[in-house]
């Protein structure tokens, strides 16, 4: 990975360390559907062997709680339910529930509290954009979704974002690349998803996955 402007992480060889966070308690969101997307999309990247998925279709907030100091995941991407000011994880239970509500400054300081804070939060849920802000006190990139999105919108979104990131596109570039690959589609939702960066950042000069050099290269 390759820094910019400030030191985001100590430099080491690493693979991106990718958390993929479901909540549907009601069973209303295709969170399968986008997941097994990101996860085919990438095993196909150039550099698939450099991105590692921790995959959780029913998370609940403890499930994010344990990932953040045991996987420390670079980034924190949550599909499901939200709002400006909430997201909606998943109960320990088996069967249709309600949603366990978790505010946004929850969260966010669930984000802060560890040592080896993520590079990015992506939240791929309808009204989350307002929660942008707050995140990048934190991180320094944040994607939300300006207003409701739909399913489809969303998984195509997410889907060529990562396949991007995955590719060595930069931030800004696969967020791009991901907005276009919604509006190519002829799907209504793609000005819905949003970065938000820190001031000291640059996305278009931001790596998530750094190929190794030409001389490292068998």
């Amino acid at each position: 990975m390759r820094t910019v402007l400030r030191e985001l992480r100590a430099p080491k060889p690493e693979k991106l360390r990718v958390l993929l966070l479901g909540a549907a308690s009601d069973g209303s969101l295709r969170i399968g559907r986008e997941q097994e997307r990101i996860r085919t999309i990438v095993q196909r990247a150039t550099h698939r062997d450099l991105v590692d998925l921790d995959v959780h279709s029913a998370a609940t907030a403890d499930t994010l709680l344990d990932a953040l100091p045991r996987f420390c995941p670079h980034i924190v991407h949550f599909s499901g339910h939200s709002g400006e000011n909430l997201l909606e994880f998943e109960r320990d239970v088996d069967d249709f529930h309600e949603s366990a509500i978790v505010s946004a400054s929850a969260f966010a300081g669930a984000i802060a509290a560890v040592d080896e804070k993520p590079l990015l939060v992506v939240l791929n849920s309808c009204h989350s954009a307002g929660q942008t802000e707050g995140l990048v006190e934190t991180v320094p990139f944040a994607i939300g979704m300006t207003k409701s999105i739909g399913d489809v919108d969303a998984i195509t979104y997410a889907a060529r974002f990562y396949a991007a990131i995955a590719e060595g596109q930069s931030v800004q570039g696969a967020h791009l690349l991901g907005r276009g690959a919604v509006e190519m589609n002829g799907l209504p939702d793609h000005e819905v998803p949003t970065l938000t960066c820190a001031p000291d950042v640059d996305p278009s000069a931001t790596l998530l996955v750094m190929p190794p050099p030409a001389s490292e290269i068998v």
